[in-house]
């Protein structure tokens, strides 16, 4: 009986190891990497990402433009829904499901973090709710919308709206595996759903300590850790007969983000100084063992709108010690040709932000040694990931060094480094969206669009932050919250710099280059804007770009022919087999 009862192992299983759980396997909420990676396995889009990074269509048999400000996407016949949570057998892929996806991103009790799909989107219609055309009306022209839009998974209406709690724990899509369980944060169980794929099920393992992945490798527990290993680990992994590396080019980008806001930073020949400063070949081949790559901006050497007639900076001390004292800030001496006066100049003195990881901490005291070098002293603030990014997006860090995990759309531009997407705080406050300038859900044509920072309240479900009043039996926000402009360029590159009007004439060219490359279609007509965008950011160095991280999966040699994709995507284990004997 005990020998029955004890946990057998899953031998027609392919176990993956992760470092963080998904929080949400729903399309419509989650926003991680490792949630969109997941979701991708449940659900597919009307568009994908290939491997060569463009934009090819998914369910949409094709894409029409049928007039500015309106997109016409015809969707595949032959594609079936996963089976319901309550057993019943998925339907068939129809115009209302399209519809009903996008449209539940408004309901407040989905609480989705994808809101900003409506930012441009006025309405999505069909002329047959069970037909296959769907129609996208835009706020404006913009042709290239579902590049951005159009990876949301779609879910079924009719097996969604039986039950919306029961749905979210056990969702269901159109992907290449269906859900099965879950326990709790530790396993996810996907059972095949796509016939041709050599395994039986799917799991995904969390296991949050290195050592302890390590370990289950070695031992042949799992099967595949998609989680880049500390560096030094490498080495002794690959010596390991049963364990194979695949490594890839990635698509993050390390950066140290810049406040323009502080008065320092806003001059030019202060951010070219701490730039010329960090030796970046240096750090690559110690603390990253060569698997990663210097860059000259957000987009890396693979992307289409790689900017590749720019190069990295050189470090140059002498340079960067010659331009610090131009600006009247005290250096290096020993780095001047004329040290005359040095000594009563002011020492710059910045915060950096860095979380308490080792590798975090250990990577700023570098680079706080390298800024050393040419007199610049940097106080180390360490605050957890979740408190560092709270600050971030409230503007209130000098200096911090982050990560894009994955840079794909390069409209990503816009978010980072366009003015209008300078998050601020407006007046008046606020229980809902409704209550703040503009309408964050796309019914006025405006940049003008802020959220409300108040609990998000329904009645089905009134959670934390909110009360049911005892009249009415609504549910509302007990506390008033902040009406704040959604947006990326958390640094200040503005075009509102009247002190420095260089600074804000090359912010201005870079908004007039990203609205037009917002209403171009293809990457022939878009590519020389984005190539005159990342040439004037790496000029002015709002950001100043560190580097692209290569991306290691470990593979146990009793699976075969596991791709490792550019975007990291797990659709890369589909293609999974075993070694013929």
């Amino acid at each position: 009986m005990l020998a029955a009862c004890a946990e057998q192992p899953e031998t027609d299983a392919l176990v993956v190891l992760l470092d963080s759980a998904p929080e949400s396997l729903d399309p419509r909420r989650g926003s991680s990497a490792v949630e969109t990676r997941t979701q991708q396995l449940l659900f597919r889009g009307l568009v994908h990402l290939s491997d060569d990074l463009s934009v090819k269509p998914d369910l949409a048999q094709s894409v029409e433009i049928e007039h500015p400000g309106r997109l016409r996407v015809h969707l595949r016949r032959d594609v079936r829904f996963h089976k319901c949570f309550d057993d019943t057998k998925g339907g068939m892929l129809k115009a209302e499901d399209v519809i009903y996806t996008y449209e539940s991103l408004r309901d407040p009790s989905v609480e989705s973090r994808k809101l900003n799909i409506w930012a441009d989107l006025k309405a999505v219609t069909a002329p047959d709710l069970k037909g296959h055309i769907v129609d996208f009306e835009l706020q404006k022209d913009l042709p290239n919308w579902l590049e951005g839009n159009g990876t949301l998974g779609i879910i079924e209406k009719s097996c969604a709206e039986k039950d919306p709690k029961a749905f979210a724990r056990h969702p269901s899509g159109t992907g290449p595996v269906a859900f099965s369980r879950r326990v709790a944060d530790r396993e996810i169980h996907f059972q095949r759903f796509d016939t041709t794929l050599a395994f039986e099920k799917l799991i995904l393992r969390v296991v949050k300590d290195e050592n302890t992945r390590i370990l289950e490798m070695l031992k042949g527990r799992s099967h595949v850790l998609v989680t880049t290993p500390a560096r030094p680990l490498l080495a002794v992994l690959a010596r390991k007969d049963e364990l194979k590396l695949l490594s890839q080019p990635g698509l993050g980008y390390s950066y140290i983000g810049l406040n323009l806001e502080v008065p320092a930073l806003r001059k030019k020949a202060v951010r070219r100084a701490l730039a010329l400063a960090i030796d970046r070949p240096g750090i690559i081949k110690h603390k990253y063992l060569g698997l990663a790559r210097p860059s000259v901006g957000m987009m890396p050497p693979q992307h289409w709108a790689h900017a590749s007639h720019l190069e990295p900076m050189v470090p140059d001390l002498r340079q960067a010690a010659a331009l610090l004292a131009s600006v009247d800030y005290r250096t290096n001496p020993d780095l001047l040709d004329d040290p005359t006066g040095n000594d009563e100049r002011k020492v710059l003195r910045l915060e950096l932000r860095c979380t308490p990881e080792k590798a975090s901490r250990a990577l700023a005291l570098v680079l706080k040694g390298q800024l050393h070098r040419i007199g610049v002293e940097i106080d180390l603030r360490v605050n957890d990931f979740s408190s560092l990014f709270q600050q971030v997006k409230k503007r209130n860090f000098q200096m911090v060094r982050m990560e894009w995990t994955e840079v794909r759309n390069p409209m990503l531009l816009e978010w980072v480094f366009h003015s209008d997407f300078i998050p601020e705080e407006a007046g008046p406050s606020c229980r809902h969206h409704r209550d703040c300038p503009g309408d964050y859900q796309g019914g006025n044509e405006t940049t003008e669009r802020y959220s409300c920072t108040a609990a998000t309240c329904s009645k089905e479900a009134c959670g934390v932050g909110c009360e049911r009043t005892r009249e009415t039996d609504q549910c509302q926000a007990v506390e008033e919250g902040v009406c704040r402009r959604a947006g990326g360029n958390r640094g200040s590159y503005s075009n509102h710099f009247d002190d420095n009007p260089q600074l804000a004439q090359n912010s201005r060219r870079v908004d007039e280059l990203i609205d037009q490359a917002r209403g171009l279609s293809g990457e022939t007509a878009r590519k020389p804007l984005f190539d005159e965008i990342q040439t004037i950011l790496a000029d002015d160095l709002p950001y100043i770009s560190l580097w692209h991280e290569d991306r290691v999966w470990v593979v146990n040699t009793r699976w075969e022919n596991i791709v490792l994709k550019p975007s990291g995507s797990f659709l890369g284990l589909l293609s999974a087999t075993r070694p013929v004997p």
